[in-house]
């Protein structure tokens, strides 16, 4: 009797157990499930903050792609972190290729060139930034410590500006002013010189007839000779300081290019001269005076022609631009003249467009200064330097018609 009194008092206890295991069972399946349901709430805020996070980078990155300067950031050791794609076409290297490099490398070919002694970060570091030439561009480069949220300094931000156009419009814009004050000039002065050259030619002229011995008759002739070659001079003079006024309509410049190409064709080949051209599309439609266009290719071929006595290559090719993001940003059609002669020297380069500079012997000095007019006159831009190869390089630029650019 004693024995089933403690079988039923166990199994009592062990039903009581089991319900209390059941019980703190259920207390677990809950628990669990509050924990599984907080986890998916924590893992939904994550995967929404890693979205925003992600959404964010791409916004910025998207600013970063879409401005016209170049952007280029690294850490406080000057090794590149990241750049845009504008600083990538700028300094003519892909991301993939310097990410963590020094940054002196994307300007090792510029005017710059001792970087282990210069700290980059000063040397850029300024109101008006520092002009670097890179790439047949001229680069306006600004430099930033670049800061964390918590206001410590983790890098440098290197911000490139593409200020070729603008320079070459500055320089063009100061030669034209200095003309217009050296052509007022000229006018007046040619004037009054050649009152007083008609009456010495006049008088020398009467003076011949009487003169009977033939060395007084040769000095006499040589009198008259000077006169009319001076006159000469005042009259490409008052050609220079006279502005003409162009007939504006719309021209198509590689038939003009190719008729003066035909025209010089036989001069070319006497001095040995290979002329090579390609053009960038089927056609390039300005608003110009077809003649006065003429005259500026012509004096350009010439030119070329005289530098190089002993023969070699013409390279003429042009480009086109599209317009840019900025109003003033018309799209451009570029002819590029490249010869394969000595090149100019660097002191007489800033001089080259000045009237009555002339490098030839007895040059009248100018036929640039007349070109720089006309293309003055058709809102365009001219500008010459030296190859780094060989030779001279011209660059005439003009404003493209918006049809014929579309």
């Amino acid at each position: 009797m004693i024995d089933i009194t403690l079988l039923q008092q166990s199994f009592e206890n062990f039903n009581k157990a089991t319900a209390d295991l059941q019980s703190a069972y259920t207390r677990l399946e809950d628990r669990f499930a509050g924990l599984n349901k907080e986890l998916e709430e924590k893992n939904a805020e994550l995967i929404k903050t890693v979205a925003e996070k992600e959404e964010t980078k791409n916004y910025l990155r998207n600013i970063l792609e879409s401005l016209i300067n170049g952007v280029i950031v690294t850490d406080l050791n000057g090794q590149i972190q990241t750049m845009n794609s504008c600083a990538e076409m700028f300094v003519g290297v892909r991301q993939a290729k310097v990410i963590g490099q020094h940054v002196s490398i994307l300007f090792e070919d510029a005017v710059v060139r001792d970087w282990p002694r210069i700290n980059l970060a000063g040397y850029f570091k300024g109101e008006s930034g520092n002009k670097v030439k890179i790439n047949g561009r001229t680069l306006e480069i600004f430099c930033s410590p670049f800061r964390s949220p918590g206001g410590s300094t983790s890098g440098d931000v290197f911000v490139l500006r593409d200020i070729t156009r603008i320079e070459k419009l500055e320089d063009m814009s100061k030669r034209t002013e200095k003309f217009a004050a050296m052509g007022e000039m000229a006018a007046n002065i040619a004037h009054e010189i050649r009152n007083p050259l008609g009456s010495i030619e006049l008088f020398a002229s009467l003076l011949l007839k009487h003169l009977q011995d033939k060395k007084d008759r040769e000095r006499v002739v040589q009198i008259i000779s000077s006169v009319k070659n001076v006159d000469n001079k005042i009259s490409n003079l008052l050609m220079f300081s006279r502005r003409q006024n162009p007939k504006m309509e719309k021209i198509d410049l590689y038939p003009i290019l190719a008729e003066m190409l035909d025209f010089s064709e036989q001069i070319m080949a006497q001095a040995s001269i290979d002329v090579y051209v390609k053009y960038a599309g089927d056609q390039a439609c300005i608003e110009g005076d077809a003649d006065m266009i003429k005259q500026i290719f012509l004096n350009i071929i010439l030119n070329s022609q005289q530098a190089m006595p002993d023969g070699g290559m013409l390279r003429i090719e042009t480009k086109k631009s599209s317009a840019g993001l900025l109003p003033e940003e018309s799209p451009m059609v570029e002819i590029i003249f490249q010869d394969s002669g000595p090149g100019i020297s660097q002191e007489n380069l800033s001089r080259i467009f000045d009237p009555f500079f002339s490098t030839k012997q007895g040059g009248a000095g100018l036929g640039l200064a007349i070109v720089h007019n006309i293309v003055s006159q058709h809102n365009g831009s001219v500008n010459m330097e030296n190859s780094l190869q060989q030779g001279a390089i011209v660059n005439i630029s003009f404003p493209l018609l918006r049809e014929a650019s579309e």
